[in-house]
């Protein structure tokens, strides 16, 4: 009769440990379901970028008070960022910037030519369809020029 017994404990703790062990395993599953269905809002694609993207026609004012006047062009890049092609009127390689809200970015960006290498870096707003900015450019002979635009989008 001892054996019996022993045998129905075996069942009875072997059934509450699995019960146990199922409601831990339901609420561990449940909390990396959670944890893995929320994400970031800075992980899907930025509205702004539709607010920036187009054609622009630039003033470009030197610190010397020389004005130039182009065209600019702002894309949306692979990476989820933008790109400026004919930046400053020199580059022949797109220039990566960001927005977020009305700040507008170009980070510092390091170019080599066959004769130099320049670093450009930038800041500005964006103001409905116009484009505030300021760009320096920044040349290995430690020559630093400073630009103030304005480029208004064309529609």
């Amino acid at each position: 009769m001892n054996t019996i017994t022993f045998y129905l404990k075996n069942a009875v703790s072997s059934i509450s440990a699995h019960n146990l062990f199922r409601n831990y395993i339901t609420i561990l599953m449940f909390g990396i379901v959670t944890l893995t269905s929320c994400s970031d809002d800075d992980d899907g694609p930025n509205p702004d970028i539709a607010k920036v993207v187009g054609s622009y026609t630039v003033v470009d004012t030197d610190e010397d008070g020389d004005v130039e006047n182009y065209t600019i062009n702002i894309t949306q890049s692979k990476d989820g960022g933008i790109e400026i092609s004919n930046f400053g009127d020199f580059m022949y390689v797109p220039v990566k910037a960001s927005i977020k809200g009305n700040s507008f970015i170009v980070p510092s960006q390091t170019f080599k030519g066959k004769s130099m290498t320049i670093v450009v870096a930038g800041t500005g707003t964006l103001n409905g369809n116009t484009l505030n900015f300021d760009y320096t450019i920044d040349t290995a002979d430690d020559i630093l020029l400073e630009h103030s635009c304005v480029a208004s989008k064309n529609i």
